[in-house]
């Protein structure tokens, strides 16, 4: 299991400016400490909660602080704001800057202010992402690049410059639908399974459609087998008391961030699935419960995180991602020092990958 870290600006308690600084900062920390990867969300018209909209132009200062861990974007959004071409040359650049640390994940947004303000017709978001993916790819490797797409077209040219991994960045998906997770398998791509506070159960259906999505198109190459989770709040401390006293009213906001976030979405096409959030209402004021349903929320000790990590390795999870962020910078380095310390080495290894395979065979949990 890997351990990686995902924040997203949430300037709660201090200005925008320095909530990016104290982030630059606390990856660096991480970096030495052994987490596997770093990333943000890309969001819009957000805040305080999220504030990082031109993530690229963060990730370059953070890559001259770091030395070894991944950067990964969490997601662009490949819809009609946001060109692929000049996604792919962001990407490459970022992939020059970081020597080769740059990976992709995109997404197709669920984020309805920002759909509005941008006037994306909800109902093609997912039309839009798959033939972005398409003019992605080939805007890494076209030597001369044209396409003739539904929502993108694109004359005669050649795109620079062109990333230093071949042939281009790791590419993942942000998903929380489960046909989504089959659409990653499919299209060859990694997957981030992200903040649906679902359940265990949800996290094995998902878990099984990215498998059989893959075996559905097995010769699609090049494919990135990885699977990811994304722990919606995160927080490590000596003592569980001590954990919940800082954490517990900023997860608390968050799930309820994201409760009315799905209300809003779940009437839209394609968007159903986001209905499930209404039975956890329940849990909206009771974080013990909300931990028992979903590891989505984990807060605690790390013997509590080491626990839990484990178990998400048995679903076949390859790198857990813990979004630490929103408790103060002071607490951040707290946090991210003791995982780093006391979690990350009992726990460090890539077994996610021989446990999907055990579950593709009918073997596995």
């Amino acid at each position: 299991m890997r351990v990686g870290l995902l924040q997203e600006g949430d300037f709660t308690g201090t200005t925008m400016a320095e909530r990016y600084r104290e982030m630059i900062n606390e990856v660096a920390l991480a970096d030495k400490l052994g987490f596997s990867a770093w990333g943000t969300s890309e969001q819009h018209f957000s805040p305080p909660s999220f504030s990082v909209s031109a993530p690229e132009v963060l990730y370059a200062a953070v890559a001259e602080n770091t030395e070894q861990i991944i950067l990964r974007v969490m997601a662009s959004i490949l819809v009609q704001y946001n060109h692929p071409v000049m996604i792919a040359e962001r990407a490459a650049t970022m992939d020059i800057i970081s020597n080769g640390r740059y990976e992709l994940c995109t997404g197709r947004s669920n984020n309805k202010t920002t759909l509005n303000a941008f006037k994306v017709p909800i109902a093609t978001t997912q039309e839009q992402w798959t033939e972005g993916i398409e003019l992605l790819r080939r805007a890494f490797t076209d030597e001369v690049l044209t396409f003739d797409g539904k929502f993108w077209q694109v004359g005669e040219c050649q795109v620079t410059p062109k990333p230093i991994q071949k042939p281009y960045p790791p590419l993942s998906v942000t998903a929380t639908s489960v046909k989504t997770h089959g659409l990653a398998g499919a299209k060859g791509l990694g997957v981030v399974s992200a903040d649906s506070y679902f359940g265990w159960d949800y996290i094995r259906q998902c878990v099984r459609a990215y498998i059989e999505g893959s075996k559905s198109e097995p010769n699609v190459q090049p494919r990135n087998n990885y699977y990811g989770y994304y722990v919606c709040t995160a927080y490590c401390a000596e003592t569980r008391e001590e954990a919940f006293a800082i954490a517990e009213a900023q997860a608390l906001q968050y799930f309820k961030a994201v409760v009315d976030l799905y209300s809003g979405m779940s009437s839209n096409a394609s968007y159903e699935y986001m209905a499930q959030i209404e039975p956890l209402l329940k849990h909206k004021d009771d974080i013990q419960a909300l931990m028992q349903h979903t590891p989505a929320v984990i807060v605690g000790t790390p013997d509590y995180f080491i626990e839990t990590f484990r178990r998400l390795e048995e679903q076949g999870i390859d790198e857990v991602l813990l979004r630490i962020d929103g408790f103060g910078h002071q607490n951040h380095l707290k946090t991210i020092r003791l995982i780093g310390e006391k979690v990350i080495p009992n726990v460090r290894g890539e077994r996610g990958r021989d446990v999907r395979t055990n579950l593709t065979m009918g073997t596995g949990a």
